[in-house]
């Protein structure tokens, strides 16, 4: 394996179980406005949700749009009424409390860091959102900079949001540079279109869209790669 410096690691399903998070806050967010919160209608939302930030990733709608229309949406498709403005402010604060680790992350980042790997947190989403998250889940320490896409100005896998992630870390030869991450349309996808090498954690039942450089079926993994 050639000499890598620098890791562009992404958040969501590569260190922290999202899905985890997000059943949580829809299962809490539904049983306070009195909705049903079966695992149906968690799913039923999850995957309305995932639409429409693949709609975001691919530059259709713009965040503001998406996330109050998600819910619109799912209300819809449930044939209930509520503010859909009033549970998405909802939906982030319990969201904001929800960090699960996947097993062996924290493990993971600590021994690559050990290696002397210069470690950039890279993910789509709120920025108050995920900034409390990456605090609270004790991930923050291991990592030398985080670029969440709203305060980035763009968002993944736009060229603009790893040019600008590029042009932050400290590392300015890109062959010494790796993206890390679980999305095809958004790790890879983008990695691959920046000039990066990738690494695709498929541990998520995803459909292989792209052909990332290496191939990771867990976490734990990338530390024998590297």
């Amino acid at each position: 394996m050639k000499k890598y410096t620098t890791l562009f690691l992404d958040l969501d399903n590569t260190l922290l179980d999202f899905y985890a998070a997000e059943s949580y806050a829809i299962e809490k967010l539904f049983s306070k406005y009195g909705l049903d919160n079966s695992k149906k209608t968690v799913a039923l939302y999850s995957k309305i949700n995932k639409e429409h930030w693949e709609s975001f990733e691919r530059g259709e709608k713009k965040k503001e749009e998406i996330l109050t229309l998600r819910f619109k949406k799912t209300l819809e498709a449930m044939g209930e009424e509520r503010d859909p403005v009033a549970l998405n402010h909802d939906y982030f604060l319990l969201l904001s409390s929800c960090h699960f680790l996947l097993p062996g992350a924290m493990e993971t980042v600590s021994a690559i860091k050990k290696k002397g790997y210069c470690l950039y947190l890279t993910t789509n989403g709120v920025a108050k959102t995920q900034y409390k998250r990456i605090e609270e889940s004790g991930l923050a320490p291991f990592f030398d900079d985080v670029f969440v896409s709203e305060t980035a100005g763009a968002q993944k896998p736009s060229r603009e949001y790893f040019d600008f992630v590029y042009n932050h870390s400290g590392e300015k030869d890109k062959s010494k540079i790796l993206v890390v991450g679980d999305s095809m349309t958004s790790d890879i996808k983008g990695g691959i279109d920046s000039g990066f090498d990738t690494v695709w954690l498929d541990g998520f039942g995803e459909e292989k869209l792209f052909e990332p450089t290496y191939r990771i079926t867990d976490i734990t993994e990338l530390n024998n790669l590297l």
